[in-house]
C-alpha cells in the first residue's frame, strides 16, 4: 500500500490519487483485521501440533510478528484518520460556506500529520503481509515423506515466490530503488559524455 504521493492546491491538501484514503481504509480497517485474525489462528494451529511442521520455531516467530505488525497498522491507521478530512468536512463542521483562510491552513497542516501517520500504517501493513506470507511458507514445508510432500513443496515455492516479490515491491516503493538506479545511470551517461568531450579536445 503506497501512501507517498500527495498534492496541495490553494491551501487545501488532498491525496493523489484521490481514492488513496479510501483504499487505505479498506486495507487498514478491513483487510488488516482479517489477516491478523488469520495469523492468530495459525499460531494456535502451530502451537497445538508443533511436531507436524518442519520449521515450527521460525513459522511461529513469523506469524507472531505478522499479527503484531497488522494490529499496529490498525492502530496507526486510526490515529492517522483523525487528522485527515476533506474540504467538505471542513465546511460542514465549521458551518460556513467558505472556510476561513486560517481554517484551510489548519486543514493542510493536519493533513500533513495524518499523511505521515498513514505512511507508517502502510509500512506496518506491508510488513505484516510479508511476515504472514513467509510464515505460511514455513508451515507448508512438509516434515518427512508422504503423498502430499511434493505438493506441499510446490505450494511452499509458490508462496515463497509471492513473499519475495512482495518484499521487492515494498522495498522499491519505500526505498525508491528505481529512482536511485535511474539517477545513477544518468550520472554515468554524463560522465561518459564528458570523457568523450575531453577526448575530442
Amino acid at each position: 500500500m503506497n501512501t507517498e504521493v500527495t498534492s496541495e492546491n490553494n491551501d487545501v491538501a488532498y491525496p493523489t490519487p484521490l481514492g488513496l484514503v479510501r483504499a487505505s481504509e479498506t486495507a487498514l480497517f478491513i483487510a488488516s483485521p482479517l489477516l491478523a485474525a488469520g495469523s492468530l489462528s495459525l499460531i494456535g494451529v502451530v502451537c497445538a501440533d508443533a511436531n507436524s511442521f518442519r520449521f515450527t520455531g521460525p513459522a511461529l516467530l513469523l506469524l507472531v510478528t505478522a499479527a503484531i505488525s497488522l494490529l499496529l497498522s490498525i492502530q496507526l491507521g486510526y490515529h492517522a484518520r483523525q487528522w485527515i478530512y476533506s474540504y467538505d468536512d471542513l465546511k460542514n463542521w465549521t458551518a460556513r460556506r467558505q472556510p476561513r483562510p486560517e481554517d484551510l491552513d489548519t486543514q493542510a497542516s493536519d493533513y500533513k500529520k495524518g499523511r505521515k501517520k498513514l505512511e507508517h500504517a502502510g509500512m506496518a501493513y506491508n510488513a505484516g503481509t510479508v511476515f504472514l506470507a513467509f510464515g505460511v511458507a514455513f508451515i507448508l514445508a512438509p516434515r518427512g515423506h508422504n503423498e502430499l510432500a511434493v505438493w506441499r513443496w510446490f505450494a511452499t515455492a509458490i508462496v515463497s515466490a509471492f513473499a519475495i516479490g512482495e518484499t521487492a515491491w515494498i522495498l522499491n516503493t519505500y526505498l525508491r530503488w528505481r529512482h536511485w538506479l535511474l539517477r545513477r545511470r544518468a550520472i554515468r551517461s554524463q560522465r561518459s559524455l564528458k570523457e568523450v568531450g575531453q577526448n575530442d579536445v
